[in-house]
């Protein structure tokens, strides 16, 4: 598709992404950021991880992403957070993925994937042009959160990988700040420079007329009977044609629809929207948001009840919009779902903020939020007609409480850089994501399903009907709150050593799902996930006590390709892996290959890097050769015969019978110890950095089943088969070893059956240079592996 219709600012975008460069945008909403991340697919392949800080937002992408053609086709994109699992190791050429799920996949310690595809993971980051959208939330998370986020920037412009910031709300002085600090490549800000007349903005700013006001509530009672009168609110509530109110908490958009439904208003006429609902009710909300506020959507007396699942990214409109107090960057992002569609014609609107008589109803008024950045946001709230300069002005001088405490606050972020990434070897040491998803408490989720406390089933053998309970999604806070409640009348579905299973620990993991007692919650068709008040449920047709229960498919550990069962001879196996990494390492115009050139030009500027890069695809090449060599034990091919009598001649690499009961010997740590000594034979002596450099490779190798195996603790002996021998001797031909290495193919045998100290193991902490060296490498043989082992499947198809 030719796409001549970008405007000035998104072609700009365009041309520095296809250049390789890394940007900063900063743009208003509704001017079609995504497209500018993303319009190049349509002309050349291009991996893409798209982050988002809530997982509400990851539909809104995603479709925007698949509208997108290249040769007639559309782009194929998933989504992956921890309630919709769509990526198969992150394998699709785009994913749509929330933060916590890239800061821990990043140090290779995936949250909704098995922790033994964690090099896979961060492999797949680093392959990918990392889209960082609504970046400003970070701010509002933690300042660990933010540091985390910028560092990750760090770690990536240190092997200049292309990142993206995008955001609609940051002040020009932090932007350019962010944009030195990190050694962004261009920074783009709409208003400003080169792009003070973009097309879309100067027809936003012609079209659309937003005007902005504070809508003050009074308190009703004397005493300590005293409350906030929602009574104003509720009357610009009930009036006519298309309207929006955004509550900060799910609770108080739970009593609004209450109270308006308790005054008259047909329940019909509203939508809510939100977080804590199971997934079919919410899927069915945002359709109705769509068809009532969405862009060809029809006039009508609707009211939609929301928070921040619609505020930043859902394309929606309406002519009123209210919201509670809370910090500019969120105020910003909520009015721009007002009078959102300029594109055709005037447009106008108006934007009201809550506002309370008195300090501490302000403050219960502005939670979650911190109250002196929703200070801030009121007492310089613009008057009059909203436009892209007054929200730059307004950002600039209440973002982060004024100007001089966001700067300095965002250089402390900086300068916190080297903590955030001795967080992730600290936590990759522990094997502990939750180390680093920790500091995203605020927007981390746990899922919560409901079970009748008057009529309990086994849930264990729901779970073994392949059945899984539809969830809503509550904080990780609230989580331990309910846990904590609930006791032992709580039980916790986990995932654990390949099975789900219920569990009773009285502990809470991210992945797990709560199911709590009817007591304490309930769903309500319209309201979502409720809490129950003392125990009380109301009696309604309306009210369900019991979650249901669907279809296992594609849920927890299921994202791991798995064997097909096909017979293979062990060399039949070796040359398809050889082959399939050699392809993935070599093509010039490869995901792999570009990330491994680049990487290697950031760490030895002075020497060729497509020279070095061929050498360390050789050495790949030794250790995809050798990734399966325990298969050549003794006992291993004894058990396999036994699984599978009928198994053809030589060598079994594969039965095409499942092991049942009967549990073959680890097969991938002698493979280390081969590696290194036929790196030693094929390259000569080796210097310290040549040396560490293969040991890390021949890690990766043994690491194609789980990145947690460890080659010097695993409990194993390798007692090579007779055949051993002559099989070294085929693959050495198969890599293209000279005959003077191929005669000595015994060492190679005898160096397998020497179990490796801890000392030769090297521990490749996400700090180390080598990371990323061996995860490409690693995940180049996990995939070509089990793309094999499933018949030649291709699971990077793009």
């Amino acid at each position: 598709m030719d796409r001549t219709d970008l405007t000035l600012f998104q072609s700009s975008t365009k041309d520095f992404l296809k250049k390789g460069k890394s940007v900063l945008v900063v743009a208003p909403t509704g001017l079609g950021k995504t497209l500018a991340a993303t319009a190049d697919l349509e002309e050349n392949k291009t991996k893409l991880v798209y982050g988002v800080p809530l997982r509400a937002l990851g539909t809104t992408i995603r479709n925007s992403i698949s509208e997108l053609r290249r040769d007639g086709q559309p782009i194929r994109a998933v989504i992956h957070n921890g309630d919709t699992q769509e990526s198969l190791l992150f394998g699709e050429e785009a994913v749509v993925t929330t933060y916590d799920q890239i800061v821990c996949g990043i140090p290779g310690l995936p949250l909704s994937l098995p922790l033994k595809a964690g090099h896979a993971v961060a492999a797949a980051l680093i392959m990918s042009r990392l889209v960082l959208d609504e970046a400003h939330l970070a701010w509002g998370i933690s300042r660990e959160a933010l540091s985390i986020l910028l560092a990750i920037v760090q770690f990536r412009q240190r092997f200049r990988l292309q990142t993206i910031l995008q955001t609609a709300t940051l002040p020009i002085a932090v932007a350019e700040v962010l944009k030195d600090r990190l050694q962004l490549d261009e920074l783009i800000f709409l208003g400003q420079g080169v792009f003070a007349k973009d097309e879309g903005l100067s027809l936003r700013e012609q079209n659309r007329k937003v005007s902005i006001s504070p809508l003050a509530l009074k308190t009703e009672g004397r005493g300590e009977k005293k409350t906030l009168s929602f009574q104003e609110l509720d009357r610009k509530l009930q009036g006519a044609g298309k309207r929006i109110y955004f509550g900060n908490t799910v609770g108080r958009l739970q009593e609004t629809y209450d109270r308006l439904t308790k005054a008259g208003v047909n329940p019909g006429e509203i939508t809510v929207l939100h977080n804590r609902m199971p997934r079919s009710w919410r899927e069915r909300a945002e359709k109705q948001t769509w068809e009532r506020f969405g862009k060809a959507s029809a006039d009508g007396d609707w009211l939609l009840l929301t928070n921040q699942v619609a505020e930043a990214g859902l394309d929606i409109s309406a002519r009123l919009v209210i919201s509670d107090p809370a910090p500019v960057d969120t105020l910003v992002q909520r009015s721009g779902r007002c009078a959102r569609w300029f594109r055709e014609g005037e447009t106008r609107g108006e934007f009201m903020v809550l506002n309370a008589p008195n300090k501490l109803e302000r403050e219960r008024l502005a939670a979650p939020y911190r109250v002196e950045f929703v200070n801030a946001a009121l007492d310089l709230l613009p008057k009059g007609q909203l436009c892209w300069a007054h929200e730059c002005d307004w950002v600039s001088a209440a973002w982060g409480g004024d100007p001089k405490k966001a700067l300095q606050a965002v250089q402390e972020a900086l300068d916190r850089a080297t903590f955030a990434l001795n967080l992730f070897d600290r936590a990759a040491q522990e094997r502990s994501p939750g180390m680093i998803a920790g500091e995203f408490r605020r927007i981390l989720q746990i899922e919560v399903a409901v079970e009748d406390a008057a009529a309990p089933r086994d849930l264990q053998q729901l779970l073994d009907r392949r059945l899984y309970p539809e969830t809503s999604s509550v904080s990780l806070g609230r989580g331990w709150s309910l846990l904590g409640r609930a006791r032992r009348d709580a039980r916790i579905i986990r995932y654990d050593e390949g099975r789900l299973g219920i569990d009773t620990d009285n502990s809470l993991r991210l992945g797990d799902i709560l199911v709590v007692p009817s007591t304490m919650a309930y769903l309500h068709e319209a309201k979502g996930l409720c809490f129950a008040e003392n125990g009380e449920i109301p009696e309604s047709a309306s009210v369900k006590k019991s979650s249901d229960w669907k279809s296992l498919a594609g849920k927890l550990g299921e994202q791991v390709p798995s064997e097909s069962g096909r017979g293979q001879t062990l060399f039949e196996h070796v040359e398809g892996v050889v082959g399939r990494t050699r392809r993935r390492l070599t093509d010039a115009r490869g995901a792999y290959r570009t990330a491994l050139v680049k990487i290697l030009r950031a760490l030895e500027p002075e020497t060729d890097a497509e020279r070095l890069a061929d050498l360390i695809s050789q050495v790949a090449l030794v250790g995809a050769a050798f990734h399966d060599f325990g298969k050549a034990g003794k006992k291993w091919q004894e058990k396999a015969r036994e699984i599978d009598p009928n198994a053809p001649e030589g060598l079994i690499g594969r039965t095409c019978k499942a092991q049942s009961h009967i549990k073959l010997p680890p097969h991938t740590p002698p493979g280390f110890r081969a590696v290194i000594k036929t790196c030693e034979l094929l390259l000569g002596e080796l210097g310290l950095a040549q040396e560490h450099l293969v040991h890390v490779i021949a890690l990766a190798a043994a690491r194609h089943h789980s990145s947690l195996t460890n080659p010097s603790t695993v409990d194993y002996t390798f007692d090579p088969d007779p055949r051993a021998r002559d099989f070294v001797g085929r693959i050495l031909q198969e890599i293209g070893a000279t005959p003077a290495v191929i005669e000595r193919s015994d060492e190679i045998v005898e160096a397998a059956a020497q179990k490796p100290t801890r000392e030769t193991v090297p521990l490749v902490l996400p700090n180390d240079d080598l990371f990323p060296i061996y995860a490409l490498v690693g995940r180049a043989i996990l995939i070509s592996d089990r793309e094999d082992a499933a018949g030649g499947k291709d699971l990077e198809e793009w």
